[in-house]
């Protein structure tokens, strides 16, 4: 089982209503929805975070459930994470709402079993804030001989101490065999992907909105450009690519420490961008079902 660990919250998303701009509540979460992604495509997953045992709690363990996602989430009695979603020409930015919620105070104590679990999936918000990235941290570095993928997905307004951010990303990145980032990600650590390499990482996937996604490896590069689609917004697209791209080794047999052969690449980078490209289509973080890449 491929076990995400990390936050799951409510996107509120902006629309328009009879009574003027309003916000919609959806469950989302970047490791949420990476983990609604990869039980939608068939594979094994299950998920490790803090829920609240609020109205907004019980949708996001439902939709876990409703998309065959294996719930070891901590249940308390604290209230669920909220973002504030705008969109500006399809590109989200966010407002979080995160003192003392549910997601935010995980603590060691709250760690799952493990004993089923053959890779880790962490990143996201909660590795920016106390207590819970020291959680997710530990859960990872303790379990470094698993195969695990990083997707820092940096978001700068939500990074509370950006010195003890920078140290443990580089802590977490010589832990990981698998990175993705954006290049806006790349930029706000200032490293090059030469430099990500070099600190043990197998293989960084780059990706670059409309440019596509480069897996690079110590000995090449493996490219594949993004489809073409009207954008609808841009929710959840890099966490349904993080699915897809591990959806793809888990099929082939190569989701392990090693780095796989140039096609087996291709095929993870195909898969993600084809699931990638359904998601940003529609409003919302909506990853696709494995029918519905099969249909196209």
């Amino acid at each position: 089982m491929i076990l995400c660990a990390g936050e799951a919250l409510i996107d509120m998303l902006p629309r328009d209503t009879a009574d003027g701009p309003g916000f919609l509540p959806q469950t989302g979460g970047a490791v949420f929805n990476t983990a609604i992604a990869l039980g939608r495509l068939g594979a094994p997953v299950g998920l490790f975070t803090g829920l609240s045992d609020d109205l907004f709690g019980a949708r996001l363990a439902a939709d876990l459930a409703a998309s065959q996602v294996v719930n070891r989430a901590a249940v308390h009695d604290r209230p669920t994470t909220l973002a504030f979603v705008t969109l500006t020409d399809g590109h989200a930015d966010y407002a979080f709402y995160d003192e003392n919620t549910a997601g935010r105070m995980v603590a060691p104590a709250d760690l799952p079993e493990m004993s089923d679990v053959t890779a880790l999936f962490v990143g996201g918000i909660s590795l920016a804030v106390e207590p819970c990235a020291q959680t997710y941290e530990g859960l990872a570095l303790g379990h470094a001989h698993l195969p695990i993928m990083l997707d820092p997905n940096i978001r700068p307004g939500f990074i509370r101490n950006e010195a003890t951010f920078r140290a443990r990303m580089e802590r977490m990145l010589a832990a990981a065999n698998i990175v993705k980032v954006s290049d806006e990600d790349l930029a706000w650590l200032g490293m090059a992907p030469e430099d990500i390499l070099s600190l043990g990482v197998g293989i960084l996937c780059l990706t670059e909105g409309s440019e596509g996604v480069t897996a690079i490896t110590r000995t090449g590069r493996v490219q594949v450009p993004a489809e073409r689609v009207e954008v609808v917004d841009t929710v959840g697209a890099g966490d349904t690519f993080n699915a897809g791209f591990l959806a793809g080794l888990q099929r082939a047999g190569a989701l392990t420490k090693s780095v796989p052969s140039e096609k087996v690449l291709r095929n993870a980078l195909t898969l993600g961008v084809q699931a990638a490209a359904i998601t940003v289509g529609r409003a919302g973080a909506n990853p696709p079902w494995a029918s519905e890449l099969a249909a196209t």
